[in-house]
This record gives structure tokens, C-alpha cells and sequence, in this order.
């Protein structure tokens, strides 16, 4: 909370082990709710006008300078008590450095510098390093808090230079593009972050490669989408894109398997993590993927009415 204030963000919530302190019209609330974290997760948006100066370097960096200052607490506390002739004191030690160890165990996983199962300042650090990244993480939240606002339409910077992080953003503008039906200038999006392979994640290389391949296999006749699929992309991002569980992965391996490989039972395996992708879907773009995904499964289904797949469908969540 203190590196985000000195780093001019506003705060939006603050989340301790499931338990939400937040602000709404005004007025400090608490509900439980789900973090992206360890132990816990604050949220943070820009201040208004401070978009372009808003530093996240205090915000990544603040947590793991007070675990130092805690860590040195806690080697005094334990070298003053450990030999203490009152067994009480001594257990006050050893309890402490118990604590020590573990807040260190955390330290370590949060500082790690690359991405693992949640996405931590270790990883973020590495990331805003480079300035274009910083400009992308400040607009990443800006974006994300107008959506989370209500705001469907929200204009969506668009960055040239691709990185993890900028590859990130410019795919909250691709769902946009979707959403609305503009393939073509989806599709300019998504070519930047292909031709970018060589310094993007392979995660986000292989989504955005199976993102274009959905928009050909929806867009074009069959014979124009196989003849790109055969040229364009080879055997070896075919197989990951089979085993990407993301919804983006699965919509291309759906139409990959059903229309042009002609395969049932690689269908049902795409159908069958269809749920477990969708879950961890971000909220935002929730609606539009139930949208996407049930029109390349219409493709399917029309192309193969005896297969018997429209149980599958999602479901519109009911508002």
C-alpha cells in the first residue's frame, strides 16, 4: 500500500488472505473475495493525470524491503530470547524465527524473476524495466479498472513495440475488436505479436498464433484457411496449441480438429478442458469468449450434425 502511494497510484482494494477491504461510493467495506497471489493481492489504478509518471517501482519493490527490516526484527528478537532462562521467552524465539522462515520462503517465491502459477514482483520487476513495459503496466490497469467499471468501450492503446507485457494489452484490444466483429484489424494486432516470436513468451506467442488461426477458419472459405494452416503454421505449434489449456487455444483446436482434420474424438478432447479454461478466464473477457467459442462450435456441429457436440455450449451468465 505505501509503494503504491508514493508511486502515485490509487488504491482500490486491498486483499489479506481472502478478506477485501475496499472503497465503495465513499464508504470502507469488507467482502471476501479471490486474490492473484500468495497470501494476498492490492489492487491499484493510475491517479488521474499521473498515467504517464506513475511509478510501479515502489509498488513491486516495497513489500520485499519491509521483509528485510522484518527479517532483522526477528534475528534480534531470536539472538536476545534464545538463551533466556525462562522457557517461555526461549519458546518466543524459536516461534519467531518460525514465523522468520516462512515469511522468507515467501520472499523468495515473490521475488522470482520469471512467471509461475501467480504472476509475481519478481516477474512484474523484470517486466517494467524496460520503459515501454512501464507505460504498458500503468495502461493495463487503467484499462482493466474503466472494464471492471462498467466501461465495454474503452479505448485501448495500441503498442508497436511488443513485449510480454505490451502483447498483453494489445490482446484486451483484440477481444474488443472480436467482440465487435473487426477481424481485419484484429488480425493487425495479432500479426505484430507472431512476427515478435523471438521476445514474447511462448504462451503468448501461441495464443495469439491460435487467434489467428480462429479468425481464418471463421472468416474465410476452408480452402483459403487450410492453405494457411498448411504454409503458416507447423506441426509443432499445432501440438501446442492441442495442449494450451486457454480458450483461446481450445477455439482454434476445435475448428482445427472438426473442420479440417475432420476428427471427433480430438474435438472431445478440446471440449473436455473447455471448462477448466474458462474458469480461469479473466472476467473481463468471459462474456465475449462464451460468444466466440460457441460460434466455432456452431461451425463444428453444422459441419457435423451426427457428432451430437451442442451440449457443450456455455452458458450467458445471467446479469
Amino acid at each position: 500500500m505505501l509503494g503504491a502511494i508514493v508511486g502515485k497510484y490509487e488504491i482500490l482494494s486491498v486483499t489479506i488472505l481472502g478478506l477485501c477491504f475496499y472503497k465503495d461510493e465513499g464508504k470502507r467495506r469488507v467482502r471476501f473475495a479471490s486474490f492473484d497471489g500468495l497470501t494476498g493481492e492490492t489492487k491499484i489504478v493510475p491517479k488521474k493525470g499521473m498515467e504517464d509518471k506513475a511509478n510501479p517501482y515502489p509498488y513491486l519493490l516495497f513489500s520485499s524491503m519491509f521483509f528485510i527490516i522484518e527479517a532483522i526484527a526477528v534475528m534480534v528478537v531470536f539472538t536476545l530470547f534464545k538463551d533466556s532462562s525462562n522457557k517461555a521467552l526461549t519458546d518466543v524465539a524459536y516461534f519467531v524465527l518460525t514465523v522468520g522462515a516462512i515469511g522468507l520462503v515467501i520472499l523468495v517465491y515473490n521475488i522470482l524473476p520469471f512467471r509461475i502459477d501467480s504472476i509475481t514482483d519478481g516477474y512484474r520487476l523484470t517486466m517494467v524495466s524496460n520503459p515501454k513495459n512501464r507505460a504498458a503496466f500503468n495502461e493495463l490497469l487503467r484499462v482493466e479498472y474503466e472494464i471492471q467499471q462498467g466501461n465495454q468501450d474503452v479505448e485501448v492503446k495500441i503498442f508497436d513495440e511488443i513485449t510480454n507485457f505490451t502483447a498483453d494489452l494489445n490482446l484486451n484490444k483484440v477481444y474488443a475488436l472480436l467482440d465487435k466483429k473487426e477481424y481485419s484489424a484484429a488480425e493487425e494486432i495479432l500479426d505484430k505479436i507472431i512476427a515478435a516470436k523471438d521476445g514474447v513468451d511462448a504462451k503468448v506467442y501461441i495464443r495469439a498464433r491460435a487467434q489467428k488461426i480462429y479468425i481464418n477458419l471463421i472468416t474465410r472459405n476452408l480452402e483459403e484457411a487450410k492453405d494457411y494452416y498448411d504454409k503458416e503454421v507447423p506441426v509443432s505449434e499445432r501440438r501446442e496449441i492441442s495442449n494450451d489449456v486457454s480458450m483461446a487455444s481450445i477455439r482454434a483446436y476445435l475448428l482445427m480438429s472438426g473442420l479440417l482434420d475432420k476428427s471427433r474424438s480430438e474435438c472431445i478432447i478440446a471440449l473436455n478442458n473447455v471448462y477448466r479454461a474458462f474458469k480461469h478466464t479473466p472476467k473481463n473477457r468471459q462474456q465475449t469468449e462464451i460468444t466466440l467459442f460457441n460460434e466455432a462450435l456452431d461451425r463444428v456441429c453444422t459441419a457435423h450434425p451426427d457428432w451430437e457436440l451442442d451440449g457443450y455450449k456455455l452458458q450467458v451468465a445471467e446479469k
